[in-house]
């Protein structure tokens, strides 16, 4: 069934009788939501936004940011049907063993969860992507380097591939232009959802279990808007909400030239020991072959500056055994308590404030970079494999540019998983502390984010989720 709250007639409407009501339809709503129904659960998915791109609900995603440079927010994530699948590349990659093993690094770095709760999502979770369940990883003999596989998607738009299957189930009620205006609560327990839309109609809708599903920002944007209104009526406290806030930093760190019959893949990372013994956290390198000018540029300086190494090289450019190549690196970022959404003074059009990301780097984002790429170049020397040249901002430790990828588009954190209440908002079954029926979706219950891109675990999680919420009842 389909609701288009834009194009109602009458206000005030109640929608009850639902077992779950879950608000945003991007990746983790709509598995959800197809999932739960799957098992004869009656579901209401409600997006704030229409089925296509509209202004008036995108610019409701417009924000301020505090500190490094990031992108213009309600450019960094879409407002529709669909989520940020509409624009999504498709990379795909889970979570790997190691990234739920960080408590060398503190309390704050662990999760209640290890892989093994979630691998088991991982075949459906792949299904839905249309990608294939086996990533190729495999340690290199005697080195602390891996080869790591990543699969991407077609990709796979969530809107295209299930809006006319979930508005055609008769266990789905879709609400379009249906924006979250308040929540009714009490004895611990959300009781209501208070819904609007764009030119003034209200509805309300009724549920035994309610989740949020709006992304990496918005999910913790609206537990502190309702944490100032209500305190703690169903929400354990503050001082982990909002916090903790992660990106993927995505920067370019110089070319090299190598021998393409020793380094034959596009992606390595430190092996989990490495990471362990340093200190450090993940890192992605991606080597990315550059076209035969560029190599020719790259062999004329190091002939400049190594001519014996640059005739050795030049001879066999001659056999094509070499190539040049661009550097580059997707990192995982320490979650760290001042990186945070924050709440403006200035309000949306229904009222609500505006949220203020506030993210920065910290010293152990860039220790994780620098000494994974020692380890690399290290393990470049001993095979005889390559050259690396860094850029300067990494060899003379200065800023970071800000004309690079500068980050993922990855939000993670804010509402994360923790054991301990004061170190997190949800369980490690994604409820709330303080509620008993209000959970979160998304990569905003990320303890720690890894270095793979998200979608692929966000999928996995919410099928976690949907098995918990199933068996509960």
């Amino acid at each position: 069934m389909l609701t288009n709250l834009n194009n109602e007639k009458v206000s005030t409407q109640i929608f009850k009788n639902f077992d779950v009501a879950i608000v945003g339809a991007g990746a983790a709503g709509i598995t959800l939501t197809k999932e739960l129904s799957s098992f004869g659960k009656n579901v209401a998915l409600i997006e704030a936004g229409d089925y296509e791109y509209t202004d008036e609900s995108q610019e409701i995603y417009i924000a301020k940011t505090i500190g490094d440079q990031y992108f213009d927010l309600d450019v960094a994530r879409l407002r529709h049907f669909g989520g940020t699948t509409n624009h999504w590349e498709g990379w795909c990659r889970s979570f790997e063993e190691e990234d739920f093993k960080r408590g060398y690094l503190g309390d704050e770095y662990k999760w209640p969860i290890t892989l093994k709760d979630i691998d088991p999502f991982k075949e459906k979770a792949c299904n839905i992507l249309e990608v294939p369940t086996k990533f190729k990883d495999s340690f290199l003999e005697n080195s602390k380097i891996e080869k790591i596989d990543f699969h991407f998607s077609p990709p796979v738009r969530f809107r295209d591939k299930y809006y006319k299957e979930l508005i055609n189930n008769p266990k789905v009620h879709v609400f379009l232009n249906a924006n979250l205006t308040d929540v009714q609560n009490e004895n611990k327990r959300i009781s209501g959802l208070q819904l609007s839309s764009y030119n003034g109609i209200k509805a309300s809708v009724k549920a035994n279990e309610y989740v949020f599903a709006m992304g990496g920002i918005e999910n913790s944007r609206y537990l502190l808007w309702f944490y100032k209104k209500y305190q703690n009526n169903f929400i354990y406290n503050d001082t982990s909400l909002g916090r903790y806030w992660m990106e993927h930093p995505h920067f370019t760190l110089g070319q090299a030239i190598i021998d393409n019959t020793k380094v034959n893949e596009k992606y390595y990372s430190l092996s989990a020991e490495a990471q362990k013994n340093l200190g450090i956290l993940n890192c992605g390198f991606r080597v990315i072959q550059l076209n035969d000018n560029a190599l020719k540029g790259l062999l004329r300086e190091i002939l400049c500056v190594a001519p014996t190494i640059g005739k050795s090289l030049a001879s066999l450019a001659e056999k094509n055994l070499i190539c040049g190549v661009m550097f580059r690196a997707a990192w995982e970022q320490a979650p760290h308590y001042e990186n945070r959404i924050t709440l403006d003074n200035e309000k949306d059009k229904f009222g609500i404030p505006k949220p203020i990301l506030n993210w920065q780097k910290k010293a152990l984002d860039r220790k994780t970079i620098m000494k994974s790429i020692e380890v690399f170049n290290q393990w470049l020397i001993e095979i005889d494999g390559g050259r690396i040249q860094l850029d300067d901002w990494l060899i003379k430790q200065k800023n970071y540019p800000t004309n690079d990828e500068l980050a993922g588009y990855h939000h993670m954190g804010g509402t994360r998983m923790h054991e301990n209440p004061e170190l997190g908002v949800v369980d490690k079954n994604c409820k709330v502390y303080g509620s008993d029926n209000l959970y979160m979706a998304g990569s905003s219950v990320f303890t720690t984010g890894g270095h793979n891109n998200p979608t692929l675990p966000i999928v996995q999680i919410a099928l976690r989720l949907a098995n918990h919420l199933v068996n509960k009842s």
